[in-house]
Order: C-alpha cells, then structure tokens, then sequence
C-alpha cells in the first residue's frame, strides 16, 4: 500500500484524502491519505517525518514556495506534489487546471485569446504558466502589487489594466469567503470564469453567471490534479487519466 499525506495549514476541510481514496478503488491501486495539518513553525520537521513516513505528499496553502527550501527548486515558482524516495517534485495543478476547462468549456481554446488571473499565489503561478503555455495572454490582478509583479515577471504576463479578456479565473480566496474584491464590482462580462475553490457556487462565480459568463468550481481541477500528482509518484498505473477521472468522479458523486 502507497502511504501520502496532504500538507497544509487550516485545511480541516480538504477534500483530498476522499478524492485519492476514489482514484484508488477506480484505478485498483492501495492508497492511504491522510491530512497533516500544522502551523508554519513545524514546517521543517513534518517534511523530514514524512520523508521517512511516507512515499510522497501533496502541499497546499499556505506551503507551495515554502516547501522548495527542503527539496530544491520548486517547479513553476510553487510545488504541490514531492516524492520522497528521490525528494524530486512537481506542480500538477496547471494541468489539472487544463483538464478543468477542457471538462467544462468545450471549444474554449478557440474562443479564448486573453485570460485574467485574480491572486499571485501558488495556484495563480500555475494557471498563469498552464494558459501561457498554450498561447493564451494572461493579465493578473492582485490586491498586494509586489507578488503580482513576480508573478509577471516569472512567467511574461501583465498586470490587468482593464485589456479586454474572455476567461478569469479565481486564484484567491475571497470568492469563497464572500469579500468579493473592489474591482470586480465593475468586472466585465466574460465568456468563461472558473474559481479555484471547490465547494459550491463561490459568489465570485454568482456574480459572473448572472452576467451571462459560463462558470465552473474547482472540483474537478482537484481531482484531476490528484490524478496527475499520483502517476507523478507511483506511475504508469495512472495514465489514463480520463479514464480515472471519470470512475473516480462517479465514485465521489456517490458518496454524497
């Protein structure tokens, strides 16, 4: 049996340890997952015990640039997936985020030439290096200046001045919370807009449905992530990843 932990501060909520334990049953292969959930001050001794513990862990917030100081280099400026038998590490958000879109916008790549990104976070780095990769011009507006402008500089976006954009994606957690940002009080009307928070209609997205954008949550970025992170860990068992993700899918939805 393959043991991975989620690491992360204030997650009491994650639904990671449900959604590997239904990549398990879709694809055969044992997996336990549990959640590891500490203050920043026992960062450095939880990565050396799971390192002993464990055959690799996911990170999430507030961790993804922290965590490179322990491993190396971190992949796409954040990390959300270390394997511990070599310490090497990854970023499968960018493409769990790709599987998203092409999951819940069919056709989008032919109808999206600009995307703005709200927050310079971990998940913002990597939506910004996943929709620039694929020729799309991405804008990032951030509450704080400074990260934003690492971010641009890191992966060749603008700031966000207004330039008209067909998709935005929420990379923060105000669409969650409820404190929408000032500037999308007078947000224009998108054809797409995806958030990266998985429970629910995030008024974030609300505000964007109710003019007229197509919208999706995160959920299935989340899944298809954790499909990604594990054959990134253990292998070719999980390569066919529409396969996994639709089983597993069916799974999740079952359990509710």
């Amino acid at each position: 049996m393959y043991k991975i932990s989620v690491l992360g501060s204030g997650i009491g909520y994650t639904a990671s340890p449900a959604v590997h334990g239904a990549i398990a049953a879709a694809t055969g292969v044992e997996i336990a997952c549990d959640a590891v959930d500490i203050s920043d001050a026992d960062l450095g001794e939880t990565v050396k015990r799971l390192f002993a513990e464990r055959d690799g862990f996911f990170v999430t917030k507030p961790f993804k640039f922290d965590i490179g100081r322990y491993i190396g280099s971190p992949a796409f400026g954040a990390v959300n997936v270390v394997r511990s038998r070599d310490r090497a590490a990854e970023n499968t958000d960018g493409s769990g985020f790709m599987h998203a879109l092409d999951r819940n916008f069919v056709g989008w790549r032919d109808r999206v030439e600009s995307a703005l990104v709200l927050g310079a976070g971990g998940g913002a780095w990597a939506v910004t290096s996943a929709l620039k990769a694929v020729g799309v011009n991405v804008y990032v507006l951030n509450r704080s200046a400074v990260p934003a402008a690492k971010l641009c500089a890191a992966t060749g976006c603008e700031l966000y001045a207004n330039q008209k954009t067909e998709l935005a994606v929420n990379c923060t957690s105000v669409g969650a919370d409820g404190d929408i940002l000032r500037s999308l009080c007078v947000i224009p009307r998108f054809e797409y807009a995806f958030d990266l928070a998985y429970r629910g209609e995030t008024p974030f997205l609300a505000k964007c449905r109710d003019g007229g954008s197509l919208v999706a949550n995160g959920y299935d970025m989340l899944v298809y992530q954790a499909i990604e992170g594990d054959k990134f860990l253990f292998g070719e068992a999980f390569a066919d990843t529409e396969r996994i993700f639709d089983k597993a899918k069916s799974i999740l939805l079952n359990r509710k």
